[in-house]
Parts: structure tokens; sequence; C-alpha cells
């Protein structure tokens, strides 16, 4: 996850709006075409869930997914072939 420069960050700040925009970003350095399944969980939130399907295009080019978060706490986790393989928590202020 990077902020607006794409720098990897924990921590977001919201906007005027009470969002923060932030790109998920992901990559396999080995393999072109991975099939992954990206979940975005408010952890302070019960229930509140979203999951995507993406493809990775070359090997070692990231797939990028820019998405708006409403303040709260979040983690992100990476699956592939229902393996997590990555991971990523978060905090929108």
């Amino acid at each position: 996850m990077t902020d607006a420069l794409r720098t990897p960050t924990h921590e977001l700040r919201a906007g005027s709006d009470a969002r923060a925009t932030a790109d998920l970003v992901f990559a396999d350095r080995a393999q072109d075409g991975t099939r992954v399944r990206t979940c975005v969980v408010r952890r302070d939130v019960v229930g509140v869930r979203t999951c995507f399907r993406t493809r990775t295009g070359a090997a070692g080019v990231a797939t990028v997914t820019p998405l708006a978060f409403p303040r709260g706490r979040y983690v992100v986790r990476w699956r592939v072939a229902g393996v997590v393989v990555a991971r990523w928590r978060f905090v929108v202020d």
C-alpha cells in the first residue's frame, strides 16, 4: 500500500471528504498472469469487507489498484491459490 507519492505507509491522512486515497500494490516477481484475490477488511467495524480479483501483468511489474478509504483501521490480504501471500495493516486518520 502506498500514499499519493507511492511511498509505503501504515498511516494515511483523510482529506476534507473524510477519506484517503491509496494504491494497493501487488507484484509477482516470478511469473506473469498470476490470479490474485485481494480482501480489504475494516478492523474497527464488524462485517465490513471488500474483496476483488485481479491478474498480474508481466513478471515483476506491479498491479496497482487505487481505492478511497474512510477513516478507520484496515488490513489488506492478498491471496494466490487460496494462500495468503502478503498482508498490510494501516490506519486512516
